[in-house]
């Protein structure tokens, strides 16, 4: 479903993410990992539209998709759950959930917001609410929650633990976790690894903005090298899963 080659992308002049080499099948959750300014926020935005792509190619459902604009993107099936939720405050949780599915708005919005609401149902109890009087964890899930309403293929998840009680972080990995089992390739962002190993299939870690290390997520939680790279602890040159 996604597939970067010798991806490159950063700032103005500067390169945050330096040939880069990613899938992410369907039915499947890959997990980027890594230091904090090691790149893996760079590469989430860059893929969704928001950061220059400094080279390589973006393939999405076998076209290259690096000239879209986000809202393009977003057509074709790319949802983003970005760091920070960053949430219409002012709006409701229906209203921030309609504005999710602003381009599909040719269709039947309702049923699209039933099936979130399956997916979260303490977001139907908070419905009328403005989002910025939820607690974090609700701001969460409503983040996914309205890129669901995208009716994405591909789910781009930046930062799903950050600053949440551990029992809306297993509300949220279950979620995906269903997600997946219907189908739908997940890239997610995660500091927590451990979290992060339990649902991934398979993991690439970044050290400032070069990848360190890949395998699948059986040889990560077996692997000393992967726990080094993410702490910044490898030279910086790719090792492949043992």
């Amino acid at each position: 479903m996604l597939r970067l080659d010798g991806f490159s992308c950063g700032y103005g002049p500067m390169r945050a993410v330096d040939q880069l080499q990613l899938q992410v099948s369907s039915g499947s959750i890959t997990a980027l990992l890594g230091a904090n300014g090691a790149g893996k926020s760079s590469t989430i935005m860059c893929i969704a539209g928001h950061v220059e792509i400094h080279g390589g190619s973006i393939f999405y459902d076998g076209a290259d998709i690096a000239g879209l604009s986000p809202m393009a993107r977003v057509a074709a099936g790319i949802g983003l759950v970005p760091e920070g939720r960053r949430l219409f405050s002012s709006l409701t949780v229906r209203e921030n959930l309609v504005v999710g599915g602003y381009c599909r708005l040719g269709e039947a919005t309702a049923p699209t917001i039933e099936r979130v609401l399956a997916t979260f149902p303490r977001l139907g109890e908070r419905l009328h609410q403005r989002a910025g009087s939820l607690s974090g964890g609700e701001q969460q899930m409503l983040a996914i929650g309205r890129a669901l309403m995208s009716q994405p293929k591909l789910l781009l998840i930046d930062e799903l633990s950050l600053g949440l009680m551990p029992k809306i972080i297993d509300a949220c990995y279950g979620a995906i976790d269903d997600l997946k089992t219907k189908g739908m390739a997940i890239l997610l962002v995660e500091q927590s690894t451990q979290r992060a190993l339990e649902v991934a299939d398979m993991v690439t870690v970044l050290e400032s903005g070069r990848q360190v290390w890949t395998g699948t997520a059986r040889q990560a939680r077996h692997s000393t090298d992967m726990i080094d790279a993410c702490l910044g602890l490898k030279p910086k040159v790719i090792e492949r899963g043992k």
